[in-house]
Formats: structure tokens, C-alpha cells, sequence
């Protein structure tokens, strides 16, 4: 399966606005890391709100 959505957490500072905005609810926030992480990117609709939406820049989607 092809990546669609790259998240970089080292730039990753977990505050939560990609996960809040996501309309598919595949983004949240992973308790042991702290980090944002993907549940099913087959479901992005690629319309880059969560792009957008992080301060840090930690989101892309291809």
C-alpha cells in the first residue's frame, strides 16, 4: 500500500488540531507516544485540512 499520509514526529508537538479537524476521524492521538498517527489512510479524503491545521507543519499528504 502507497503512503498517503506522512506524519513527522519529530515536528509532531501533539496538540491535536489535525485531529480535531479530521472529518474521517482516522487521525488521533497515540497515548504511549504522544505523537499523531494514522488509523486507516484508505479513507483520507485528501482534501489537506489536516495539513492546514498543524502549526508545526507535520502532516503531509501525498
Amino acid at each position: 500500500m502507497n503512503k498517503i499520509v506522512v506524519i513527522d514526529e519529530e515536528k509532531c508537538i501533539a496538540c491535536g488540531s489535525c485531529v480535531e479537524l479530521c472529518p474521517k476521524k482516522i487521525l488521533y492521538l497515540d497515548e504511549k507516544s504522544g505523537k499523531c498517527k494514522v488509523s486507516d489512510e484508505s479513507k483520507c479524503d485528501r482534501l489537506r485540512g489536516c495539513v492546514r491545521a498543524c502549526p508545526v507543519e507535520a502532516i503531509k499528504i501525498i
